[in-house]
C-alpha cells in the first residue's frame, strides 16, 4: 500500500523544479520562487515594433528559469505549473492595468493541432487562472486560430504581418457579445500571451479584434525576448 501511495504521489506531485530541474516537491523550488518574486514587470517592445502593437508588458526576459518553466508547461505538459505562471502573469496585469479597472482578457488562441498536442489550450488555462485571482476580470474568446504555414523565415516583415493576420479569424457571436460587454462596463481589453518575440502575433490579433470594433488597450505576457524601457 505504501508503495502504491508513493507511486500515485509521483504522478501528482512534481519531482523536479520546472525552473531549474533541481529536486523539488513544488512546481518551482524555493530558490527560483524567491528570484522571480523580486522581478518587477515592465513595459516591453520589440525592435522594430510592428504596426498596431498595443502597449505591451512582460515580467522578464525569455531566459533562465522563466524560459524553462514556460517550456515545461507549454511543451512538456507540466500542468502543475499553471498556478505559478498564472500568478506571474497576474503581476504583469496589475502593472499594465490598475486593479480598480475591470478587465476582459483575450488569450491568444492556439490552433486545434496545438491544443491536441498540449492536452488543452495553454493560454486559455492561464487566462482563467489570472481572472480567478483578480476581481472584475473575465475571459472572452472572440478569436480562433487557423492552421499556420510551417515556415515563415523567408518572408519579409510585411509578409509575416499579413500571414499572422490570416492566422486568426473572428468568432462573430463571441466578438459581438464582448463588444457590448466592454461598452457597458468600460473594461480594459487585454491580450494575453506567454512570450513576446517580434510582436507580430499580438499586432495581428489586435488587428482582427479591431475589425469587430474592439479596441485592445494592453497586452501582457510572462516573458519577452527583448526588454525595453
Amino acid at each position: 500500500m505504501r508503495l502504491l501511495v508513493a507511486g500515485l504521489m509521483d504522478l501528482v506531485l512534481p519531482a523536479t523544479c520546472a525552473g531549474c530541474d533541481g529536486p523539488s516537491a513544488r512546481a518551482l523550488c524555493q530558490r527560483c520562487s524567491v528570484a522571480l518574486a523580486g522581478v518587477v514587470p515592465r513595459r516591453t517592445s520589440p525592435d522594430p515594433a510592428p504596426a498596431g502593437l498595443p502597449a505591451t508588458f512582460a515580467l522578464a526576459a525569455y531566459a533562465g528559469s522563466v524560459r524553462r518553466a514556460i517550456v515545461q508547461y507549454k511543451e512538456k505538459n507540466r500542468h502543475e505549473v499553471t498556478g505559478v505562471l498564472g500568478s506571474l502573469l497576474g503581476r504583469v496585469l496589475e502593472r499594465a492595468v490598475p486593479p480598480a479597472v475591470p478587465v476582459v482578457l483575450v488569450p491568444v488562441p492556439s490552433t486545434a493541432a496545438a491544443v491536441r498536442r498540449r492536452h488543452g489550450d495553454h493560454m486559455l488555462r492561464l487566462a482563467r487562472t489570472v481572472a480567478r485571482g483578480r476581481p472584475g476580470t473575465e475571459v472572452a474568446l472572440p478569436l480562433r486560430a487557423l492552421p499556420r504555414p510551417d515556415d515563415s523565415a523567408e518572408l519579409t516583415a510585411a509578409q509575416r504581418a499579413a500571414a499572422a493576420r490570416r492566422a486568426f479569424a473572428l468568432r462573430p457571436r463571441a466578438a459581438a457579445a464582448m463588444r457590448t460587454r466592454v461598452a457597458c462596463s468600460g473594461a480594459a481589453v487585454v491580450l494575453v500571451d506567454d512570450i513576446v518575440t517580434t510582436g507580430v502575433t499580438l499586432a495581428a490579433a489586435t488587428y482582427r479584434l479591431g475589425e469587430a470594433g474592439i479596441t485592445v488597450d494592453r497586452a501582457v505576457a510572462i516573458a519577452a525576448t527583448q526588454r525595453r524601457r
